[in-house]
């Protein structure tokens, strides 16, 4: 099967190695006897040798690659002066704030980031041919209740990551540390699923689904257009 055809999968496979491997570490570690501290740095190591990997050898080190690194770098660094594992801990409820804030901030670019993430992992998957993501600049630019709908997204996106951020930091600073790295992996999977079950049943209502298969052409108010009217900006 081709890289395109893939596309997806290999976004969730990565995801999945980024996620498990470091919690994984993290106990095997633990069980060694490793202390809490070094358990964490040393379980954060393969994801910045994949990170290195994409960078050097697929050329695919983009902005939030970019960020992960620094932030990963900039916490082990903290580390050593702070000597505390619940500041390690609370890294990833960090990390996942910004995120939040990132998709929020983009409310205000050319595209929001929900819409850009979600095409950029269509076209490499075999929904490209039914939901076509290579018209959507064309339907952003001629459908009102299109750019509505995926500013929507963003925001739940952001929203949801922020409370999701929350969650982290406080679980950081009040559980027993050795519960944390397994309590933040299930956390990542609820968060997911939960945001991704929302955004399909919002995408649903509002007919953006059925949209992209079946309308060609968008008129301005999102609707597909008519043969004597066309597209009306």
């Amino acid at each position: 099967m081709s890289a395109r055809a893939t596309g997806t999968g290999g976004h969730l496979g990565m995801l999945l190695f980024d996620l498990v491997v470091p919690i994984v570490g993290f106990y095997v570690l633990r069980a060694l006897g490793v202390e809490p501290v070094l358990a964490l740095i040393l379980a954060g190591v393969p994801t910045i040798v994949h990170f290195g990997y994409r960078a050097i050898a697929k050329r695919k080190l983009d902005a939030l690659g970019i960020f992960v690194l620094v932030v990963l770098a900039g916490s082990v660094a903290l580390s050593f002066v702070t000597g505390s594992a619940r500041f390690l801990l609370a890294r990833e409820g960090w990390f996942t704030g910004v995120i939040g804030i990132g998709f929020l901030a983009t409310l205000w670019t050319a595209r929001p980031l929900a819409f850009r993430m979600a095409r950029g992992m269509l076209e490499h998957s075999t929904l490209a041919a039914t939901l076509r993501p290579d018209t959507w600049d064309a339907r952003w630019e001629g459908s009102a209740r299109f750019r509505r709908t995926w500013r929507v997204a963003t925001v739940l996106w952001g929203v949801g990551l922020l409370a999701d951020a929350v969650a982290r930091v406080v679980m950081a600073y009040t559980l027993p540390t050795d519960t944390v790295p397994a309590l933040g992996g299930v956390l990542w999977a609820v968060t997911f699923v939960l945001l991704q079950v929302v955004q399909h049943l919002y995408f649903t209502k509002v007919g953006l689904w059925r949209s992209l298969r079946e309308d060609p052409e968008f008129a301005a108010g999102g609707l597909p257009a008519t043969r004597s009217g066309g597209a009306h900006s």
